[in-house]
């Protein structure tokens, strides 16, 4: 299968990644090589928009764990947007969805890290 990684920078700082396709063993790397070079210095947040993905494997899972890892450990906030039911079904017989930071659309999205970056600018 193949995945189609589209990245947009929303705000100064603060980028998506829409993803069509599937996240497998074919793709993995494709989206972890992808957000890993979007993190920089002075990023803010990493969003996974996850709409247009219509499979994952075990792999696939994998990855999306690891990728959390690399902005989490930059102070980077990440969070994945718009789940179809029957991939956010397989998140949440795995236990995942407690992990990670989830919104239904990008409009609440936007809304969550206009707070925190409003949080981080009155420190």
């Amino acid at each position: 299968m193949s995945l189609v990684i589209d990245v947009k920078e929303k705000k100064r700082n603060v980028f998506s990644f829409a993803l069509s396709g599937s996240i497998d063993t074919d793709t993995h790397k494709q989206v972890e090589e992808t957000i890993k070079k979007a993190i920089g210095e002075n990023t803010k947040a990493l969003f996974l928009e996850m709409g247009g993905v219509d499979s994952v494997s075990g792999i696939g899972i994998r990855a999306i764990l690891m990728i959390k890892q690399a902005p989490e450990a930059k102070n980077v906030t990440f969070a994945m947007v718009d789940f179809q039911p029957r991939i956010k079904k397989i998140f949440d017989v795995m236990k995942l969805l407690p992990i990670f930071e989830i919104f239904d659309n990008m409009p609440d999205a936007d809304k969550y890290i206009d707070q925190i970056i409003e949080e981080e600018t009155s420190l």
